[in-house]
């Protein structure tokens, strides 16, 4: 690796390093790019040749987020509800944790994107393989009924998930994002599971 590129992935780091530090401090809302470069020790304009906006950055220190909430789902000797909720439960209240600012700003870059932007299909398309895993994990260990449509619930469930997210960023944050994938968890998860249950 060269020494150019060696400093791009140093300024990077920085970035990272500096907002994980200010997220600690204080909320997402209140923290800005001037914020960033400066507990960073970096120009404004190195920050922007490395994202487009700060809620960029922050999906970025999320995701790494969801791998660990991943992780813990595929590995867990749970029951596949409690594979999935668990899942779908933790990543809201990963999104809940960032505050709805930076959650209705992801929603309009993910239904609206800049050009080249494609943050909110690669998310919805990561949530999708990890459920369609954990499905597809239980049908081999004969929880779930080999004739399971994985694919078809995998999507079913992320709708319900992306819903509820819609729902809170729509409201203003006056509906619990939450609570409420606890209860599409409880009364939607459960249902779509049930047919397919292996009863062994």
């Amino acid at each position: 690796m060269g020494k150019r590129q060696e400093a791009v992935l140093e300024t990077r780091k920085k970035i990272m390093d500096a907002l994980r530090q200010l997220l600690q401090e204080k909320s997402a809302d209140s923290i800005n790019i001037e914020d960033i470069t400066t507990t960073a020790g970096i120009a404004k304009g190195s920050f922007y040749s490395h994202f487009k906006r700060k809620e960029d950055a922050i999906c970025v220190i999320a995701m790494e987020q969801y791998d660990v909430v991943r992780d813990m789902a595929l590995h867990s000797t749970d029951g596949i509800f409690s594979q999935v909720a668990g899942y779908l439960e933790k990543s809201c209240g990963i999104i809940a944790e960032k505050t709805l600012q930076v959650a209705q700003n992801w929603m309009k870059s993910a239904t609206a994107p800049l050009d080249g932007e494609h943050g909110g299909a690669d998310k919805y398309y990561y949530d999708y393989g990890n459920v369609l895993e954990l499905l597809q994990a239980g049908v081999a260990r004969g929880e779930l009924l080999e004739n399971t449509p994985t694919e078809a619930l995998a999507a079913m469930m992320i709708d319900g998930y992306y819903g509820a997210v819609a729902i809170w960023c729509m409201t203003g944050g006056e509906e619990d994002l939450v609570q409420n994938i606890e209860r599409f968890c409880q009364y939607g998860l459960k249902e779509m599971l049930r047919p397919y249950q292996s009863r062994e």
